[in-house]
């Protein structure tokens, strides 16, 4: 039942997509927990910090030099909380599986995007209404692993913590924007959670819903800028709050 919700949200888009366990004892050579980038020494974050930069700074035909560390980490923290909310978040509301975080798995010596695999063999339901699925969302992926990955972040060089939240809220509202889009059903029941969610004080203050856009989804508008604005030819997302 696992393998078969993951296969179905998957379908959304990548940021859903997490491969199955294999069955066997091991998940492969070179598979580590995403837990491992919350370290206290904050190596394996800087890894992947340093990996955002050289591909951001390839992109406008320079280096990792070219792209400033801030700017590095917070698009790989944002990156990495849309990829781990999208599944937990839709496997929860669209098949009542509980998905724990902690124990997808990614390669760190991977050459190409991240790609998420679970160690987690079977199914463990957890209700569909939204306040259960709101206080699973905080308790395993908002104040566990990002959480982590945050306090990490802060070890290695000078961060907001105040925008590493709001990429977190930015991140859960993008993955509930996309799942409304491709599941009409779940809509009203995911923008729910992230009511929910953002009265918690994991998440307090850093966002809100204002009205909705033409398609009938709720428009979210965060309090901080993840810096994206900072990359040549970056400009600003659409939730940023630079915008007002």
């Amino acid at each position: 039942m696992l393998a078969e919700a993951l296969g179905d949200v998957g379908r959304v888009n990548m940021f859903f997509q997490v491969e199955p366990h294999t069955g066997s004892e091991s998940l492969g050579e070179g598979w580590e927990p995403v837990t491992v980038l919350g370290g206290a020494d904050g190596k394996r974050a800087a890894e992947e910090v340093r990996r955002v930069r050289a591909q951001l700074g390839a992109l406008s035909g320079g280096g990792v030099q070219d792209v400033d560390w801030r700017v590095g980490a917070s698009l790989f923290h944002q990156g990495l909380a849309s990829r781990l909310l999208s599944p937990v978040l839709a496997v929860a509301l669209c098949h009542g599986v509980r998905l724990r975080a902690a124990d997808l798995c990614f390669e760190p010596g991977r050459s190409g995007p991240l790609t998420l695999r679970t160690a987690q063999k079977r199914a463990e339901p957890i209700s569909t209404v939204p306040a259960e699925v709101a206080e699973w969302l905080d308790e395993s992926v908002v104040g566990s692993v990002l959480t982590g990955v945050e306090v990490a972040l802060a070890g290695v060089g000078r961060i907001s913590p105040g925008l590493l939240r709001g990429n977190t809220a930015a991140a859960l509202a993008g993955a509930t924007r996309a799942l409304g889009g491709a599941r009409p059903e779940r809509r009203a029941a995911a923008e729910e959670v992230v009511r929910l969610v953002l009265e918690r004080p994991s998440l307090s203050g850093t966002g809100h819903y204002e009205g909705t856009d033409r398609s009938g989804l709720a428009v979210f508008r965060r309090t901080t800028c993840c810096l994206y604005y900072r990359l040549p030819d970056g400009g600003l997302c659409g939730d940023c709050a630079l915008r007002h």
